[in-house]
Formats: C-alpha cells, sequence, structure tokens
C-alpha cells in the first residue's frame, strides 16, 4: 500500500487514479451511479410549487389564466360568495318568508299544507275547470267569457303555491345539472326569474280581468287594496321573485348604500 503524503497537493497523479480504480464502479465490480439529474434540476428534493390565484404554471413561469379557466384557489376562496348569490339567497328567504307563514289559501293554509293542496288541484283538472265553468254560465248575470275569465283565475291562485316553491327550487338545483360555476348559478337564477315573471304577469293579468267581471271597469280602482288585503302573501313571493334577477344588483345596491350611511 503505497504511502499517502502529509498534504493533500503532495499527492501525484498517479496516486489519484488508483484512487479512483478503488472506488466502486461499474468497470470494478460495483454498482453504478445513479443518473444524473434532468437539466435544469439538482439531485435534491425541491419543495412544491406555490400556486398562485388567477395564474397556473407553464414550464419554469407563472401565466395568468383565461376567464374560462380553472382557478386553483384554497378552500376559503371557493366558498366565498358573490354578491348575487348573497341575493339569491335574501329572495329565497323572503319567499320561504311568505311561504311558511302565509295563508295561500285564504282557509289558514300555508307550508306544506299549502303545497298539498295545490298539488291536489292539479290531479282534481280538467273536471274541475269544466265543473267551475258549468256553474259560473248557469249563475244569472254571467255570460261564457266571464265564466273563462273566472275559471282561469281561480285555477292560476290555485296553483301558484306549487309554481313559486317550484320555481325557487329550480334557481338552486334543476334548470343547469353543473352549479358550481358563477355563470352556471347566475343561469339557473335568471331562468326562474323569467319563469316567475310570466306566471306573475300571467297571475296578476287574469285576477284584474276576472274582478272587472265582478264590479265592472270602474270597481278596478278598489282591485289593489283587495289584492292586498285577500294576497298579501302572493305578492310578497312574487317581490321575492324579482329579487332573483342577475341584472338587477340589489345586493350591491344594498351594500354600497350601508356604507355610505
Amino acid at each position: 500500500m503505497p504511502e499517502e503524503p502529509e498534504n493533500w497537493w503532495d499527492a501525484t497523479p498517479d496516486e489519484d487514479k488508483q484512487d479512483d480504480d478503488d472506488s466502486p464502479g461499474p468497470h470494478n465490480g460495483g454498482p453504478p451511479p445513479p443518473p444524473p439529474p434532468p437539466p435544469g434540476q439538482d439531485d435534491t428534493d425541491s419543495p412544491e410549487p406555490i400556486a398562485i390565484r388567477g395564474y397556473q404554471r407553464e414550464g419554469d413561469q407563472w401565466v395568468q389564466k383565461g376567464k374560462g379557466e380553472g382557478d386553483v384557489t384554497s378552500k376559503a376562496d371557493s366558498a366565498e360568495r358573490s354578491d348575487y348569490d348573497k341575493q339569491k339567497i335574501g329572495a329565497t328567504a323572503l319567499f320561504l318568508l311568505s311561504f311558511i307563514f302565509g295563508d295561500w289559501w285564504w282557509d289558514g293554509s300555508h307550508g306544506l299544507g299549502a303545497l298539498i293542496n295545490s298539488i291536489e288541484s292539479i290531479t282534481y283538472m280538467p273536471g274541475s275547470l269544466t265543473g267551475s265553468y258549468e256553474f259560473w254560465t248557469s249563475q244569472e248575470g254571467f255570460n261564457p267569457l266571464d265564466a273563462i275569465l273566472i275559471t282561469i283565475a281561480w285555477m292560476l291562485w290555485d296553483i301558484s303555491t306549487l309554481v313559486f316553491s317550484l320555481g325557487f327550487v329550480l334557481c338552486w338545483r334543476g334548470w343547469s345539472v353543473n352549479n358550481k360555476t358563477e355563470a352556471n348559478r347566475i343561469l339557473n337564477g335568471k331562468k326562474s326569474y323569467k319563469f316567475l315573471l310570466y306566471f306573475s304577469v300571467a297571475l296578476i293579468s287574469m285576477d284584474i280581468l276576472s274582478y272587472t267581471v265582478w264590479s265592472g271597469l270602474l270597481g278596478v280602482i278598489e282591485w289593489p287594496f283587495d289584492f292586498i288585503e285577500w294576497h298579501f302573501w302572493q305578492g310578497v313571493a312574487i317581490l321575492a321573485a324579482i329579487g332573483l334577477n342577475p341584472d338587477n344588483d340589489l345586493w350591491g345596491r344594498f351594500t354600497s348604500q350601508s356604507v355610505k350611511e
């Protein structure tokens, strides 16, 4: 065994070569050395890159995401609700208030009881509609047109509990299967808004027309007062349906007004 020099700088090239020959390797029966790391990386364990909201990693760079691409956010960020979600929650709460406490059948029925009555009224059709028409045409002073107007108006009031309940259920789920994106949640709310708006217009229009049958054209002046007396809670539900319109930023107006005050 050759004598080691006192200092490393005194070692000769032959001794360095001898040391290399003694080290394990494929040429002397030892295991092969590990493969070199890929270019641009070292052999140490690098930490995972930190996700940046609104950006995605492409190679060694972070690029901003487009509007249609997903966003890497934490659970807390994804749980944040938009202004329209808060507006829709408020509108739904207003409807539930009228649904639970309102008298929808003029006999004290509200909530599930009124909903069951509304569903049962549909099962009785068209026999109930035919019976109503025959009854009113048999009354003195009512012609067939009067009977049709009264029958349609009463039919719309009978199914109103079911229609409004269905509209508010579909505003959260039903119109669009994917309800996770903000665009689809707005789409669901807008479709329910239009659905309930068209029904409300038909409901009020037929109620006014049937009212003229009872009171004449001049009697329509008293219609708003009678509507509030007999259909107050349905009126609250109509206002709640208007709150589903995403084009009216009611929540933004409310919050901005609160900030100003």
